[in-house]
């Protein structure tokens, strides 16, 4: 392979990788504002410019692949220089609003500034002013703090394939912004905050609800379809806050879409039953077990389960059915119309799936078969995580929740067993290319839910065990 020296140190390369990512593999940080691996290069910051040995002008690195025998220095007087230049540049407009800005704590600038820039500043004029724009249900912008990087149109026009933000005016009164004002229209608005590298584009969903140096982060799985897209949640005192995409170059990238960004919501809705209940009313969970137990007892069973599970909760079933409920049968269900996986498609260009659970394909790999119409049955067992769909189970007395359901899905059910949603348990999840990935658990259960393996060995060892469960 061929190498380049950078800083002194001998490092191999790709034909065609810059010296931005080249740096980043000996440790050596060269900043940045404008790149971002997944987008064009546009090279308008200059704060990435480095001298390169035998070209009399300082290089952007971004712009700049690396090149055999080719000698690179990030830290020279020159370049040092250029930096501080940049950062004064940029600083011009920016207002001093950190302590009360989305950003703070993971803000490009602040960190630029912080590393590169001087704490010197020889402007006295005012500073620009806009005011702030709703672009939506998703995304509130600042333009005040806006450092013209065009990450967000880049995105728009190259990720999102829609052509809806654009830089209008010129120079020191550039304004991005979309076209004609109007809300956003991408399923990916999310994404717009993630790749800004200030607060001039912030999640109104997250929008002076936490710090971000106050969160903890978990790295897990986005349950939303079967794409199993990599992300983190972001939580604090057992409260989820956000979820950001994690990169993961073979499966999301970079991105996330908004479906799943916002999907956390339900774990802590108000409205989600987390205490047992029998009929309307709360229970204790030895009263709302017994009041199962007794409902299926000695009737012809039907056990559906959500193809929300995760592999090891759908064992856990496979193999407690044959025990608690002799001869019934064990289906799964999820997204209407995509039973199977040869049904599964994708339902955009960019990550969405048209089945809306995270492990249909598991589900397939243990032979557990498809709810395709409602078998005769005496009692009905639903089994689901939060996300799928249910089945029609209207005219049937004797119906048992146990899972993640809201009041008034489980208004008719017999009994209410609370269980675990993605985001408060780990499992292993098989996406629709059969890539297996772990979910982790972010939080400890809401209320009273239990883990799946919890519910059913109180359902097998609980008192009336030799009754109904033998």
């Amino acid at each position: 392979m061929p190498k380049c020296t950078i800083d002194g140190r001998e490092v191999e390369f790709k034909a065609g990788e810059n010296l931005i990512e080249v740096a980043r593999k000996v440790g050596i940080e060269v900043p940045y504002f404008c790149y971002h691996p997944a987008l064009t290069v546009v090279a308008q910051c200059r704060m990435c410019a480095v001298e390169v040995e035998k070209m009399p002008k300082l290089q952007t690195a971004c712009s700049t692949p690396a090149a055999e025998g080719m000698v690179v220095r990030t830290n020279s007087e020159r370049a040092k220089q250029n930096q501080k230049s940049i950062m004064e540049f940029l600083l011009i407009n920016h207002p001093l609003d950190c302590p009360i800005c989305d950003k703070a704590g993971e803000c490009d600038l602040q960190d630029n500034s912080y590393k590169y820039g001087d704490a010197y500043m020889r402007t006295s004029e005012e500073r620009r002013t806009y005011l702030d724009l709703d672009m939506g249900p998703v995304i509130k912008k600042n333009m005040n703090r806006c450092i013209h990087c065009t990450r967000c149109i880049r995105f728009g026009t190259e990720v999102a394939g829609i052509h809806e933000m654009v830089a209008v005016q010129r120079g020191n009164n550039t304004e991005i912004t979309t076209i004609d004002g109007r809300p956003l229209e991408t399923d990916y608005a999310g994404n717009y905050a993630d790749i800004c590298p200030t607060g001039s584009l912030t999640l109104k969903d997250f929008r002076f609800h936490k710090r971000a140096w106050m969160l903890k982060k978990t790295a897990t799985v986005c349950e939303g379809c079967s794409k199993g897209c990599n992300m983190e949640i972001h939580q604090d005192n057992n409260v989820i806050h956000r979820t950001v995409p994690r990169a993961n170059p073979e499966i999301n990238k970079y991105w996330l879409c908004d479906e799943g960004r916002f999907n956390y919501h339900y774990v802590v809705d108000p409205k989600r039953v987390t205490a047992p209940k029998v009929g309307a009313e709360r229970s204790t969970w030895h009263a709302a077990v017994a009041e199962a137990k007794a409902r299926l007892h000695g009737k012809k069973v039907v056990v559906l389960a959500g193809t929300d599970l995760t592999l090891e909760e759908a064992k856990l079933l496979q193999d407690f059915v044959p025990k608690a409920f002799p001869g019934s049968a064990l289906l799964h269900f999820g997204t209407p119309g995509i039973e199977t996986t040869a049904k599964d498609a994708p339902a955009d260009k960019i990550l969405k799936r048209k089945s809306k659970t995270s492990n249909l394909n598991g589900f397939e790999k243990l032979g557990i078969k498809p709810l395709e119409s409602m078998p005769a049955a005496d009692a009905i067992l639903v089994v689901r995580g939060g996300r799928a769909q249910l089945p029609k189970v209207e005219g049937l007395s004797n119906v048992i929740g146990l899972g993640v359901f809201t009041e008034s899905e489980s208004a008719s059910f017999a009994a209410v067993l609370p269980g675990t949603s993605f985001a408060e348990k780990d499992g292993t999840i098989v996406n629709y290319e059969g890539r297996e990935q772990r979910l982790r658990r972010a939080i400890t259960p809401v209320g009273q839910s239990k883990a799946l393996g919890e519910v059913l060995m109180l359902w097998l060892h609980s008192g009336a065990a030799k009754e109904a469960a033998v």
